[in-house]
């Protein structure tokens, strides 16, 4: 805008500034601007107005801000929009269904929500609630470690506990063994096949459902180390390497043995000789705990008493992890037919073909055995 020009403010006849002429050119720019302001001010009238219904149309159906509380949620399997919409408002995650619903509809991943329990927020916007349901970091993840070397009665008990499942669910779902998961040369049961590995469980499982989770992953290890191939390398099924494999497992102190310890076993069975291994035979008895059994222990009447019978036992003794898999595929080379561990602290253990070398070993392990009231619970219980 142009300055106004002084002169059209004086008189034209006596040239003197004409003050009513500047008082009627103020009170005009005074009326635009006020004009102006009106326009402005009712413009924010309305739009604060318009923006107030619309946090209210918001807020009557929606939650704003980033939540309240912490809280668990249960989104069952095959659950559909509505009914996750259901759930959340129940637990007054979201405020309305919808709400939810509306932000499902504008979400094309909202149909990709798994089944399971999630970490959520009272309150929430629904969207947000929406994008906590997809991510599976909110999963409340329920986990389970079997150990190796365990019975199958000693893994019952940690699936049990960590899956909720009652333990005689577990044993009714052995009795169908055979569909429950296992190789095809499978036999007598489960025992071998609960391979020992970290799993995470699905939501509300049954007890077949946990065991699978177990009996798959050994399937899968199993394959990969080509159990059934190389298991026929050493004249053996794979169901003999994989009994060979569980008593190896409890056998062994360190890591660097069991290939040794595999090799016993096929020289002893080779030979015609009885295994004795008192590990067999602790199965037989199920006692654990102690490396010294009792006279009545190794006179038992089972076919996994090894000192009665030759060859291998009848099944596996313990359910073994993958180190004890491959040595039992993958033995050492040797001609030893003896060990023993002369030092269980230390793991020091003799290999000998020599029976009287075997002797002697026995003779420095009953001495550890006797060396300390600690020593002597290792080896006998108390």
């Amino acid at each position: 805008m142009s300055n106004p020009n002084p002169g059209e403010w004086r008189d034209p006849d006596s040239g003197q500034i004409d003050y009513k002429e500047v008082g009627y050119r103020a009170r005009s720019a005074f009326a635009v601007i006020l004009s102006f302001v009106v326009l402005l001010g009712g413009g924010w009238f309305v739009f604060s107005k318009a923006q107030a219904a619309w946090m209210d149309y918001r807020t009557a159906e929606d939650y704003l801000g980033d939540g309240v509380a912490a809280v668990v949620v249960v989104i069952p399997k095959g659950a559909t929009s509505t009914k996750i919409a259901e759930i959340l408002v129940q637990a007054d995650v979201v405020k309305s269904a919808k709400a939810f619903n509306r932000a499902a509809s504008a979400n094309p991943n909202s149909k990709s929500i798994q089944a399971g329990k999630y970490n959520l927020k009272t309150q929430l916007p629904a969207a947000t609630a929406l994008n906590m349901l997809l991510d599976k970091a909110n999963l409340v993840r329920t986990r389970m470690t079997l150990k190796e070397g365990k019975w199958i009665e000693q893994q019952t008990a940690v699936m049990a506990k960590a899956s909720g499942v009652p333990e005689a669910d577990f044993k009714a779902a052995y009795k169908d063994w055979k569909n429950l998961g296992l190789p095809k040369w499978a036999k007598n049961g489960l025992e071998g096949f609960l391979f020992p590995d970290t799993y995470e469980l699905p939501d509300q499982p049954t007890a077949s459902a946990v065991i699978k989770v177990a009996t798959s992953q050994f399937e899968q290890v199993a394959t990969g180390l080509d159990i059934e191939a190389r298991a026929q390398k050493l004249k053996l099924t794979p169901y003999q390497a994989l009994i060979a494999a569980s008593i190896v497992e409890k056998e062994v102190f360190k890591a660097d043995d069991r290939p040794k310890v595999a090799r016993v076993i096929y020289n002893r069975v080779k030979a015609g000789m009885p295994l004795g291994m008192d590990s067999t035979i602790a199965y037989a008895v199920r006692k654990t705990g102690v490396m010294n059994l009792t006279d009545a222990d190794l006179a038992v009447n089972s076919p996994y008493n090894t000192r009665k019978h030759k060859g291998l036992p009848p099944g596996p003794i313990s359910n073994p992890g993958k180190a004890a898999i491959e040595a039992a595929l993958n033995p050492a080379d040797g001609d030893w037919i003896y060990f023993i561990t002369v030092n269980p602290s230390t793991g020091e253990t003799l290999f000998t073909a020599d029976y009287n070398e075997f002797l002697a070993g026995k003779d420095k392990y009953l001495q550890w055995c006797q060396a300390n009231d600690a020593n002597h619970k290792v080896c006998y219980g108390k």
